[in-house]
């Protein structure tokens, strides 16, 4: 997307400059990743985000709903963090809507109090909306981060086509008659119906959805969501993400960090190459454990030699160098200077 193309109102969405991440952190959006936020926004289609591990592809949802400005629909403080949904591999389309504990209700039914067994009768007293259910029926436009969808069975993506498509969905344990008697069901769970829809004129969510691409999605999967491929930020946007997250750290201590982290992803053939997250621990580790004069000192010393010869350079000198090597091959490939 060329982000030199205006915009036409109400667009854009997204305020760059309030957006936080995770840590209340400043998080640096580019504008073509804002571009594809606003069209996901405006196509009311989920936003797809690859890119290597540690390249902000979770921090950016939360920076989305920090950023996120919707004058049709005002959001208030409550709903600003994102609905976070983290996948594993036994993780179900259903488990990103909702929850429902059969066990605790046969114990209720067969050994519980007479409470116990009221509280039994109706199956909404067990069922508790995941990210993806609340934001769907949110009277407020809500951020939802579907993370490492990549981890799922391959049915997964395919199966939530129906619910992302109509921004609805079904909970077949709840029967469709309600009791007549209201204090049957629990009041946390009154709302809760077989027929799970927004109210009336409610904004879509916006989701977000990250994948390592550790496996292909389906094309079903892919043909709805609006695609987007974070890629690995240059020296000078490195060293304007480390400003924003440790201002109080010098000019010279920042650009040799980056120049030393390059040097590390670009002169090696590192089989796991450090990314941006381990850069901002590095930085964090260099100026809270260690006196700034010295650090600075290494690392310009190893900055410079590096440019001659990366055998020159004392690697094991580094201080904290395992919050940016995790493989011991990469250590020896590294402290051998092969």
């Amino acid at each position: 997307m060329d982000s030199s193309v205006a915009y036409q109102p109400p667009y854009p969405r997204f305020v760059a400059q309030r957006m936080l991440g995770r840590h209340r952190r400043p998080f640096l959006a580019d504008p073509e990743l804002l571009a594809a936020a606003n069209v996901a926004l405006a196509l009311e289609r989920p936003l797809l985000l690859t890119g290597e591990a540690g390249c902000g592809k979770t921090d950016f949802a939360f920076a989305a709903a920090t950023g996120l400005v919707d004058e049709a629909h005002p959001i208030p403080e409550v709903a600003r963090p994102p609905l976070a949904q983290y996948v594993r591999s036994e993780t179900r389309a259903r488990d990103l809507l909702y929850t429902y504990d059969a066990v605790r209700r046969f114990g209720d039914a067969q050994a519980g109090d007479e409470a116990g067994k009221r509280r039994a009768a109706w199956p909404q007293n067990y069922v508790t909306l995941e990210a993806l259910g609340q934001a769907l029926i949110s009277p407020v436009r809500r951020v939802v981060l579907i993370d490492e969808i990549d981890k799922a069975p391959r049915d997964l993506p395919n199966d939530l086509l129906r619910e992302l498509d109509q921004g609805q969905f079904e909970i077949p344990e709840i029967p469709h008659v309600q009791p007549d008697q209201a204090q049957a069901i629990e009041p946390e769970h009154a709302h809760l119906r077989r027929q799970m829809q927004p109210p009336s004129g409610a904004p879509r969510p916006l989701v977000i959805i990250t994948s390592n691409v550790e496996r292909q999605l389906p094309d079903a999967f892919l043909r709805r969501c609006v695609f987007f491929y974070i890629p690995f930020p240059g020296k000078q946007r490195l060293i304007e993400i480390v400003q924003a997250h440790f201002p109080e750290t010098t000019s010279p201590l920042r650009a040799s960090a980056v120049d030393v982290f390059q040097e590390l992803r670009q002169g090696f053939r590192l089989t796991k190459a450090p990314a941006t997250a381990e850069l901002l621990d590095w930085v964090r580790a260099l100026s809270t454990v260690f006196a700034p004069a010295d650090t600075e000192r290494c690392l310009t010393q190893a900055a410079i030699q590096a440019q001659g010869s990366r055998s020159a350079v004392d690697w094991r000198a580094l201080p904290a160098l395992g919050c940016l090597l995790k493989l011991r091959e990469d250590v020896e490939r590294v402290t051998q200077g092969a």
